[in-house]
């Protein structure tokens, strides 16, 4: 990335090195630009150098894993069940609420949990004896604030809560990087269940799925507003929630958004089909 910037500010005679403040953010960005077209930054290189500056400005409630889609364990359960739960999502941390999401107690490190293979549990271990403390952090946190505390402090997840102290999500650090490189693919990623392209002009995605992100699979830039997925584009312009096997559909620049499947209230898959 350092590379990328410097060779652009070359291109157009500044010296990288130069104390002096010679450019803006925005004069920056202008530069970024001119230098995608004249093939000196890739797009991949220009959206991250794009992303370093939204990041300053960038809330953990926009990078965060909403509550609707977080993995958590009851305090009542048993190791057995965690163990269960991280081998079927793939997930290392997991929260530990009592009755309901609004009341986390802790977070299981998965890791932590290993100095038991193969060694018979005592009865009525409680995972509230094995949890580390959770980190919470208000939704109106700035990305860039949370990621030097989680690289200072050595932690990795934090429970993001409204100003009513109720639980929003949950925030990593993978999530905040993800808010500049792009998505991070690991062992337990399944890109495939997220984006799916079923034809020229047709794709399958998942409700959850960064407008962005859609975006950048369609070659439609989509308008931005008080939404963040795919399905809060959808019911924004459709006014409501749709109801359980309903399948309405928007058009948008071009696209039709079709929802595809609903879960309870949550539009889960929706189909997007781009005009020839």
């Amino acid at each position: 990335l350092t590379a990328s910037t410097n060779a652009v500010l070359r291109a157009f005679g500044i010296d990288p090195n130069s104390s002096a403040p010679t450019v803006t953010e925005e004069g920056i960005m202008m530069m970024v630009d001119a230098g995608e077209e004249k093939g000196v930054l890739d797009e991949d290189a220009k959206d991250m150098i794009s992303n370093i500056f939204d990041f300053s400005d960038s809330t953990v409630g926009e990078a965060m894993t909403h509550r609707t889609e977080v993995g958590a364990v009851e305090d009542t359960a048993s190791v057995a069940d965690v163990v269960a739960l991280s081998m079927r999502e793939g997930y290392s941390r997991i929260p530990v609420y009592h009755e309901d999401l609004d009341s986390i107690l802790g977070i299981i490190y998965v890791k932590d949990l290993l100095k038991f293979v193969g060694k018979a549990l005592k009865p009525g271990i409680s995972i509230t004896s094995l949890m580390r403390p959770a980190y919470f952090v208000p939704e109106s946190k700035l990305c860039s604030e949370l990621f030097s505390e989680m690289t200072a402090r050595r932690f990795q997840i934090a429970v993001v809560v409204d100003e009513y102290g109720g639980t929003e999500g949950i925030v990593t650090m993978e999530d905040l990087l993800e808010s500049i490189v792009g998505n991070i693919q690991d062992e337990y990623d399944n890109e495939d269940d997220e984006f799916q392209r079923e034809g020229d002009n047709r794709f399958s995605v998942d409700g959850t799925a960064p407008v962005d992100e859609v975006s950048r699979l369609t070659g439609v830039e989509l308008p931005e507003g008080d939404y963040d997925t795919i399905a809060g584009l959808i019911m924004e312009r459709l006014g409501r929630v749709p109801k359980p096997n309903e399948h309405p559909h928007v058009r948008v620049k071009g696209l039709t958004l079709t929802v595809a499947e609903m879960e309870d209230r949550r539009i889960a898959r929706v189909l997007i089909e781009k005009a020839p």
